[in-house]
């Protein structure tokens, strides 16, 4: 029971890159799709807002992001 928990967790979770402006190189940082509450694209990166007031901007497009989501949903 508790291994499909924590595939459970797993797959309703994202990996996008945090975009920088100080030109800094990141790595990426995991994103519950429960916590995600609404996105959108800027120049040059996409604005992500997450519950508790979270504000997150990253380099990946909403394109991309819409088919990350997909695919851990349909896990």
């Amino acid at each position: 029971m508790q291994n499909q928990k924590t595939n459970i967790s797993r797959a309703s979770e994202i990996n996008l890159t945090p975009h920088n402006v100080d030109g800094c190189s990141a790595s990426s940082v995991p994103v519950l799709t429960s916590q995600l509450i609404a996105y959108d694209q800027r120049n040059g990166f996409t604005r992500l807002w997450l519950a508790g007031g979270k504000v997150l901007d990253v380099k990946e497009g909403t394109d991309r992001i819409d088919s990350l989501i997909r695919g851990a949903s349909s896990n």
